[in-house]
């Protein structure tokens, strides 16, 4: 008997198009927090947020993909991915939706041809194919499958934001760390 390996995989919507990525990386889902607003911050940072004490980057994946930031809806959701599984602090990432936890076979993740992929070929594992049934029949889709982990590891590498001396304001700091003197 051979036993089959599975991914677990998160499928999030952006917009109107879903992808998937690694659940492996993700503690919880949350409703969105209150964020606070910083100074100077790239498109794809909302702000900071207070998880477990601690102020958090909150982080938008659509700006990531070339897409605008969705209004306010009461399906989006925050993923929070914990200290040390892409930076050494938490991360709190901003979805339209979470529709569901899919496992999937290994040999179901297909390649993807990188001319599709606009700009984010860097990110995309493959492409996998799934059916959904409905009550109208079967509908197949074909999803991306993202590499969230890298996505947020080269973006935010060397990046953080601070609180500024004197002032209630955080500001983003994409500094070299070793800077010459």
């Amino acid at each position: 008997m051979q036993v089959e390996e599975f991914l677990t995989l998160v499928e999030i919507q952006l917009g109107r198009d879903h992808y998937l990525i690694d659940s492996n990386i993700i503690d919880k889902f949350i409703v969105p927090l209150p964020t606070v607003e910083v100074y100077d911050a790239p498109p794809y940072i909302d702000g900071m947020v207070e998880w477990k004490q601690e102020m958090i980057p909150a982080i938008n994946v659509a700006p990531l993909l070339g897409m605008e930031k969705a209004a306010e809806s009461n399906r989006r959701r925050t993923m929070i991915i914990p200290a040390g599984k892409v930076m050494g602090t938490p991360m709190a990432v901003s979805v339209d939706e979470v529709s569901m936890i899919r496992k999937v076979e290994f040999r179901e993740v297909m390649p993807v041809d990188i001319s599709a992929c606009h700009g984010i070929e860097d990110y995309v594992k493959g492409i996998i194919r799934v059916v959904e049934e409905s009550v109208g029949g079967t509908e197949q889709m074909v999803l991306l499958y993202l590499n969230l982990e890298k996505m947020m590891r080269e973006l935010l590498k060397g990046k953080v934001a601070r609180p500024t001396p004197g002032f209630y304001v955080w500001r983003w700091d994409s500094a070299i760390s070793s800077q010459s003197g």
